[in-house]
């Protein structure tokens, strides 16, 4: 039996191919386009960029499908062991930042909560390592929690937006937050578990129907998303004050109030100021935008939207749907263009994948094209 057919039976075929795995797929799939086009060419020319460096850190294990537990060696503190519940230790005391809900106190039911903490820890699932497991990593325990678990976080983004969509918009299918503890510098993020299985494990193997469904579906979540009104006067940015949030080359935070969309572009594009640049720049727009669409707004975003960040489970008739949207610590109130330009951070020249031509009506080059024009313009002239 073909690997298309198992997934179209059982919709969690794809889910064994690992990153790098895909990555070498799509990258053996565009040398042999190349060969086929030019059977003499220099297959080096035709090679993504920084290809070993790119595979080397993809090379993350998939999670082990039985529960991992670490050892009294881990717990001590080792700097060879690579998992951030090293930190984690009976003696050093829990801090509760955001109250438990009743389901995770049941998993803490011990007298002393940094104890019942570490134990917790131990018995748990790896659900997913970030390249440097020592800075975040997420887990499944007992019963519908999961728990995220993040080094020197600075703020709590995504834990007030979990929040603040479970309020004002619980139709977007985001995971439940249930509490926030930290022990040694190590956030604790409890929320409920959705599923295992991301778009990413399964894109390269959907058909374009199945596909065009995955576009239907998130332009409706999407939708959904952005119809949350702005709060007048409120700061852009995370829900709770945290501010806006740029990963173009690094992070950076503004430190001061953002209310506006110039202010925005301001804080994004520092060195851009001068007013010869910015006269260039408003005279593009001039004959390509809309007067119409000259007045943007600020709408809820999620900032990190990527198939990686969007769990799914088979539906029926061999489709799948979408069962949550992970990953929302660069979310908030930001340009309603912000979407579109967040999303297709990962596509550059040799990008083979097509997801960035099913991205959700919503948010697509046909509304917003000029302003990703505009954004790409500006960042080739950052300092």
């Amino acid at each position: 039996m073909s690997k298309r057919k198992r997934l179209e039976e059982h919709g969690d075929a794809g889910s064994k191919q690992s990153k790098a795995a895909r990555f070498n797929i799509h990258t053996l799939k565009r040398l042999q386009k190349a060969v086929a086009a030019d059977p003499e060419i220099d297959l080096t020319s035709d090679f993504p960029k920084d290809y070993s460096k790119r595979l080397s850190e993809m090379r993350i294990p998939l999670p082990s499908p039985t529960i991992t537990t670490i050892t009294a060696a881990t717990t001590s503190g080792s700097d060879t062991e690579e998992d951030i519940r090293v930190f984690l230790m009976p003696s050093e005391p829990t801090a509760i930042i955001f109250p438990l809900a009743d389901s995770v106190r049941s998993l803490l039911a011990d007298a002393d909560m940094s104890e019942a903490l570490v134990g917790l820890m131990r018995r748990c699932e790896i659900l997913w390592k970030s390249p440097f497991p020592r800075k975040k990593m997420v887990f499944k325990c007992d019963g519908n929690i999961v728990i995220k678990a993040i080094k020197n976080a600075l703020d709590y983004t995504e834990y007030t937006t979990l929040q603040y969509l479970e309020v004002h918009k619980p139709t977007v299918p985001a995971p439940r937050p249930s509490g926030l503890l930290r022990m040694n510098d190590v956030s604790l993020i409890f929320m409920t578990y959705t599923s295992t299985t991301t778009l990413a494990d399964i894109w390269a193997w959907l058909d374009i129907s199945q596909k065009k469904s995955i576009q239907d579906q998130l332009n409706q979540i999407l939708t959904d998303l952005r119809s949350l009104a702005h709060p007048s006067g409120t700061p852009l940015g995370g829900v709770c004050g945290e501010g806006c949030k740029d990963v173009r080359r690094h992070l950076r935070r503004s430190t001061e109030p953002i209310l506006t969309v110039k202010d925005f572009k301001d804080f994004l594009f520092p060195s851009l100021r001068a007013s010869i640049f910015a006269e260039f720049i408003s005279r593009l727009q001039q004959p390509y935008v809309p007067p119409q669409q000259l007045k943007i707004r600020c709408v809820f975003t999620h900032g990190d939207l990527r198939p990686d960040n969007i769990t799914v489970e088979p539906s029926g008739d061999r489709q799948f749907r979408i069962t949550g949207l992970l990953d929302w610590e660069y979310s908030g109130f930001y340009p309603e263009y912000h979407e579109l330009i967040k999303s297709t951070n990962g596509l550059g020249p040799s990008a083979d994948d097509d997801w960035y031509l099913f991205l959700p009506k919503c948010i697509s080059l046909e509304s917003y094209g000029m302003w990703w024009v505009l954004d790409y313009a500006q960042g080739a002239f950052m300092e």
